[in-house]
């Protein structure tokens, strides 16, 4: 099963700052999104999926259907009744300073119709969050890249080993969409080369960084950095869009990419290092024939 990719439109906006009443520190922050995400899949697996995706979309979402963006909530809402049972679960997640957005990912497994049934498909899911001005987590972005038809094993979430301190102060977001979208340029202008020669500039060591392929098992660590060092093809990129975070830390970046008779959708999630530059630490890559 290939599931739908959802991505937020209207980009150019930044996303809501902090408001009065959110949790006091981001480590609650952080637990409300995880909830959030285990109450999408609970809501789904009880509702059906049309009526989880209904419900936890924002209104903004789009999703990519036979390539082509589309407005993902409406389209839910008018679907009929979509079979099967869609299960996931958390894995990991991670959340910006500003404590109002984030995304976290791990595997999903579908039937086609109720739990007795045998899986028909797996893969693994990356779903970014955004909390609104009236404080509901809503989905901004959801994507679903099929993998080999093995069970994936439970993993339970890893939690980070330490929170930021809560941001209040929204940073100059104009300035951090500008200087992500500068980051995601000069990847893509190195990837038109070799993208293991953009990857090794861009990509952030450390064992939490992910690759995902659309097809195969993720990448994650070691084993991610190994994987981009192979990647010897080039990739052109078109459309790319970036979000940045209330707090300037935390954004993600959205296209098409094309590589080797290849193209479909990408999203990459960045991270401002210390010093200040953007790394990518999560990347997604629907490449069809």
């Amino acid at each position: 099963m290939k599931l739908p990719v959802l991505l937020l439109a209207g980009l150019s906006a930044a996303l809501p700052g902090p408001h009065p009443g959110t949790p006091s520190t981001v480590a609650d922050d952080y637990h409300a999104m995880v909830s959030a995400e285990r109450q999408f899949a609970a809501f789904t697996g009880q509702n059906g999926i049309k009526a989880g995706f209904s419900r936890f979309l924002s209104p903004e979402a789009l999703v990519v259907v036979n390539g082509r963006y589309r407005l993902g909530k409406p389209l839910y809402e008018r679907a009929a009744a979509l079979p099967g049972l869609l299960a996931w679960e958390p894995a990991h997640a991670v959340i910006a300073a500003s404590g109002d957005f984030g995304y976290s990912t791990g595997p999903f497994t579908y039937r086609p119709t109720t739990a007795s049934d045998s899986i028909t498909s797996v893969g693994y899911f990356t779903s970014v969050w955004h909390r609104t001005p009236a404080g509901e987590w809503q989905v901004l972005a959801d994507v679903g890249g099929d993998m080999p038809l093995v069970e994936p094993a439970a993993a339970p979430l890893t939690l980070p080993a330490r929170f930021a301190r809560k941001m209040t102060t929204p940073a100059d977001t104009a300035a951090g969409r500008r200087t992500l979208l500068a980051a995601e340029q000069a990847f893509e202008q190195e990837a038109a080369q070799s993208l293991s020669v953009a990857y090794r500039r861009s990509l952030a060591p450390g064992a939490d960084t992910r690759l995902y392929r659309n097809g195969q098992r993720p990448r994650v660590g070691t084993g991610a950095a190994a994987f981009a060092a192979q990647q010897q093809l080039p990739m052109t990129h078109t459309d790319a869009r970036a979000v940045v975070a209330a707090s300037g830390d935390l954004g993600f970046t959205y296209g098409h990419g094309r590589t080797d008779n290849r193209s479909g959708a990408f999203l990459r999630i960045w991270r401002r290092a210390a010093k200040g530059s953007w790394q990518i630490v999560h990347e997604v890559l629907l490449l069809q024939a």
